[in-house]
C-alpha cells in the first residue's frame, strides 16, 4: 500500500516541461474527479512535477517549549534514551528536516537520471565502435578519453551505491 505524500519538493526554476505537466496534471484531475476543488488540482500539479515527501517518523529527542517573550525556551519532554552520553544533540523542527530530506530525494533522483544519461551515451557509443571505427578511434588517440569515459561511469555508480544507486 502507498503512502499518501505528506508534501512536494519542486526545484526552482520550473522548466517548460514542468509547467507543461502542471496544467495536464490538473486538466486530468479536473475530468477524473468531477468537480474538483482548486486545492487537489493544484496538489495533482503538483505532484506530477516534484519529489514527493511522506511522513516518515523523525526520532523527536526533546521538545521545547517557549511560554512567554520573557523567559527562555524550556525543555518540556526528553528522551535520554536516544542521546549518547558527552553528545551535544542540536534539534531542528521536524518540517525544516523533511524539506531537506526531499531536497537530498531530488538531488539523487537528478544525480541518478544523469548517470542514466551517461550510461546511454556510452552504450550507444560501443554500439557504434564497429571494428574499423574502434581501430580509427585508436588511432587518432581516442583510447585514453573512452576508458576515462568507462572509469567515470563506474565510479559514479559505485559513489550511488547504499540506496542511492
Amino acid at each position: 500500500m502507498t503512502q499518501k505524500p505528506t508534501g512536494v519538493f519542486v526545484q526552482f526554476p520550473l522548466t517548460e516541461a514542468q509547467v507543461s505537466a502542471c496544467s495536464d496534471a490538473r486538466a486530468k484531475a479536473w475530468i477524473e474527479q468531477g468537480k474538483p476543488t482548486t486545492t487537489s488540482t493544484f496538489e495533482a500539479a503538483l505532484l506530477a512535477i516534484g519529489t514527493s515527501v511522506h511522513g516518515e517518523k523523525l526520532e523527536v529527542c526533546a521538545t521545547i517549549e517557549r511560554e512567554n517573550e520573557r523567559y527562555v525556551p524550556e525543555v518540556i519532554s526528553f528522551r535520554p534514551d536516544i542521546v549518547l552520553v558527552g553528545e551535544k544533540t542540536r534539534l531542528v523542527r521536524q518540517s525544516e528536516a523533511k524539506a531537506q530530506i526531499a531536497a537530498r530525494d531530488a538531488e539523487i533522483m537528478r544525480l541518478r537520471e544523469a548517470l542514466d544519461a551517461l550510461e546511454n551515451s556510452n552504450n550507444n557509443l560501443c554500439f557504434m565502435r564497429s571494428k574499423d571505427t574502434y581501430q580509427s578511434m585508436l588511432r587518432d588517440g581516442c583510447k585514453d578519453l573512452l576508458e576515462a569515459l568507462d572509469r567515470a561511469r563506474l565510479g559514479a555508480r559505485e559513489a550511488l551505491k547504499g540506496g542511492a544507486a
